[in-house]
């Protein structure tokens, strides 16, 4: 069973009724009482169908990166509890299963062996690297004096001096969203991965992490349309009350929202 977006209904029901409110009140000092309910549930239908589409993609691109990113991160930790030999070997089979087929669709040979804490190629030698913390640029020095033509190092993040120097000598650097996007694209995606316990969360929680930061915008710019429009409709209360409330909620999420 599909879940509902309930945020995306919501919002979309919210314009829907504002604007109905809205248009009916514009169209009923020109036009009888039908016809102007008529006109302002079909434009308020029409805006509030083009809405819908909008924030559809909109918050399907934005939840499709979130899932990603929460992949990663996962696959990244399971990687920082695996042995280095473990690790070596998935990179190594996911390697191999990317050159698998050259661009004849004709298999090719294995070209890529797990040794220890690393993988070898033909021309290249990759290091594996994944643990909690980034990787330094001193730990990167070491692997600069390899005699490979071609390097580059695995692991869940670096540090900015660290990205410096790679940039400086040409080595590659792969962190855990790449990583997950070889892992993926290669079938070769570790299953179970390794998690740490499950923490039980109460109701108040799991509504805290839907209340962003970022959310405080639209928040108040629902509130500030109302009010203005309070000047124009014939229901000014509801128009007054909704709108303080939304920008209380702004001011809320502001200053205590959730930070992404």
């Amino acid at each position: 069973m599909k879940k509902i977006d309930l945020p995306l209904w919501s919002d979309t029901l919210c314009l829907f009724f504002c604007l109905l409110l809205f248009f009916f009140a514009v169209f009923r000092f020109s036009l009888p009482l039908w016809a102007a309910a008529l006109l302002a549930a079909a434009a308020s239908a029409a805006a509030a169908v083009l809405l819908f589409l909008f924030l559809q993609a909109r918050r399907k691109a934005r939840h499709t990166g979130e899932r990603e990113k929460t992949a990663a991160r996962k696959l990244a930790f399971h990687l920082a509890m695996s042995p280095p030999e473990e690790n070596a070997a998935l990179l190594a089979a996911c390697l191999n299963a990317a050159a698998a087929k050259n661009e004849r669709g004709e298999a090719a040979p294995a070209a890529y062996r797990a040794v220890h804490d690393g993988v070898i190629g033909a021309d290249e030698q990759a290091f594996v690297r994944f643990r909690f913390e980034k990787v330094t640029a001193d730990e990167l020095s070491p692997i600069l004096r390899s005699p490979a033509a071609h390097k580059a190092v695995y692991a869940s993040a670096f540090t900015d001096e660290a990205k410096k120097l790679a940039d400086a000598f040409g080595l590659r650097l792969v962190d855990a969203a790449e990583m997950y996007a070889l892992v993926q694209d290669c079938g070769q995606m570790p299953d179970p991965l390794l998690a740490p316990p499950a923490k039980k969360e109460g109701a108040l929680h799991k509504l805290r992490q839907h209340l962003h930061r970022r959310y405080w915008r639209g928040y108040a710019f629902a509130g500030v349309s109302l009010l203005l429009f309070s000047l124009l409709t014939i229901f000014p209360v509801y128009y007054i009350v909704t709108g303080s409330l939304l920008l209380a909620a702004a001011l809320l999420l502001r200053f205590f929202g959730k930070k992404d």
